[in-house]
C-alpha cells in the first residue's frame, strides 16, 4: 500500500518534497494532485519506472504522458524552434491546465538527451513532445531538487472522469506507488486541455477544462498602448484600433468570441480607475467612438509580459527609467515602438 501523505496537514512541506524526491530518484511511482487531476509521476531519467508508468492501470491511455517543465522558458530547451504563437500561449498559459504538443524536430533539443526508450514512449506522430508547468507547489518544489524532467500521467475511473481525489488513486492505482500526496479534491476537477502547435497552427488534441474561447485568448495578439495618464492619447488610440480590429473581424465580433488580436492601454502615471478627459471624449464623439465608460490604470509588470506589442505616442515611454530596469520582465518578447500609426499595418495584415 502508498504511504500517504497529507500537505495541507503537514508541519513543514518541504519534508514531503524531500521523501517524494527521494522516492522519484529511487525510480519508485508517486501521485500528487496537479490542479486538474492527480497525476502519477516517474523520473524522466528513469527508463523502468517510465515503463511502470506506461503500463500503469487506471493511466488514461487516450492522452498522452507528458513532461513536467519547471516553468514555460524550459519548453525552449525542448522546443527550440517555438513558434510566436507556441511562446505566447505558453508563456500566458503556464502553470496552468494546459498540455502543449510541441515540435521537437531541432538536434539541439533537450529530449534527445533522455534514454531512449523514454523519448520513444513519450513522442507522438514521429516529432511531438507533450509538454506541461503545473501549479501545484509539491511539483514545483520537488523539480528544483530533481536533476531531470518529470514524466506524469493522468488517472481515469471506469467512467472516463478524471481521477480527482487520493481515494479514486489509491482505487486505481494505489498497489503501483510508493506515495500519494494528499491535498483534497482538485481545483479543476477535470482533465487538462490538450493542444497541439506546429508554426502558427493550433488544434485541439484532447478536451479538458479550457474551452475554446479560452484558448482563443490565450493566443491572441495583445498589443499595449501606453501614454502618462492613460486619460486621453492611448485610451484614443485604444478606441480607434479596437473599432479597426472589428472591422478586420467580422464574424467573430458578430459571434461575440474573441478575435486574433486584442487592444488595451495603460499609464505610467495613472491614478486607477480615473475618466477620460473631456477633450478626448468630445473628439472621439466626433468618430463615432465612446470613452464615456474608460477606466484609467497603470502600466504593470503583467501588462507588459503579456504585450506582444507596446506602442508609446512619444519617446518618453522607452526613456522612462523605471520601466526599463524595472517594468519590463527580461523573459518579455514584448516590442516596444514609439508611433501609435504603425498599429494600422498590423491589423491590416493579421490573418482572418
Amino acid at each position: 500500500m502508498p504511504r500517504i501523505l497529507e500537505w495541507k496537514n503537514s508541519e513543514d512541506p518541504r519534508d514531503i518534497v524531500h521523501v517524494t524526491v527521494q522516492s522519484l530518484v529511487e525510480g519508485k511511482l508517486v501521485a500528487v494532485p496537479a490542479e486538474t487531476a492527480y497525476h502519477v509521476l516517474a523520473s524522466g531519467l528513469n527508463p523502468v519506472a517510465v515503463e511502470h508508468l506506461m503500463k500503469l492501470p487506471g493511466r488514461a491511455p487516450e492522452r498522452a504522458p507528458c513532461i513536467f517543465l519547471r516553468s514555460a522558458h524550459e519548453a525552449i530547451d525542448y522546443s527550440p524552434k517555438m513558434s510566436k504563437v507556441a511562446s505566447r500561449i505558453a508563456l500566458r498559459g503556464w502553470p496552468g491546465p494546459l498540455v502543449l504538443q510541441l515540435p521537437i524536430c531541432d538536434p539541439s533539443s533537450l529530449a534527445n538527451q533522455l534514454p531512449a526508450s523514454v523519448c520513444e514512449s513519450l513522442i507522438v506522430d514521429g516529432h511531438f513532445l507533450s509538454q506541461r508547468v503545473a501549479a501545484h507547489q509539491a511539483i514545483s518544489q520537488a523539480m528544483r531538487l530533481l536533476p531531470g524532467p518529470l514524466v506524469a500521467a493522468p488517472l481515469v475511473d471506469a467512467t472516463g472522469n478524471a481521477a480527482c481525489t487520493r481515494q479514486q488513486v489509491e482505487v486505481l492505482a494505489g498497489k503501483d506507488l510508493a506515495i500519494i500526496i494528499d491535498d483534497g479534491p482538485t481545483h479543476f476537477g477535470g482533465f487538462a486541455t490538450g493542444l497541439r502547435i506546429e508554426e502558427n497552427r493550433c488544434r485541439v488534441t484532447s478536451l479538458g477544462v479550457l474551452d475554446q474561447s479560452a484558448l482563443t485568448r490565450l493566443g491572441q495578439l495583445t498589443v499595449l498602448l501606453v501614454c502618462t495618464g492613460n486619460t486621453c492619447r492611448s485610451p484614443m488610440a485604444e478606441a480607434i484600433l479596437r473599432r479597426l480590429l472589428s472591422e478586420r473581424f467580422v464574424r467573430q465580433y458578430a459571434e461575440g468570441q474573441p478575435a486574433p488580436a486584442v487592444a488595451v492601454s495603460a499609464g505610467l502615471s495613472a491614478f486607477p480607475g480615473g475618466p477620460a478627459s473631456a477633450e478626448a471624449i468630445a473628439v472621439m464623439q466626433q468618430r463615432g467612438l465612446s470613452l464615456v465608460h474608460h477606466q484609467s490604470r497603470a502600466v504593470s509588470d503583467r501588462l507588459i509580459a503579456q504585450a506582444d506589442l507596446v506602442l508609446s505616442p512619444t519617446r518618453i515611454f522607452q526613456r522612462e527609467q523605471s520601466l526599463s530596469s524595472r517594468t519590463i520582465p527580461s523573459s518579455s518578447t514584448s516590442r516596444i515602438d514609439s508611433s501609435f500609426s504603425i498599429f494600422t499595418a498590423y491589423v491590416v495584415r493579421l490573418s482572418p
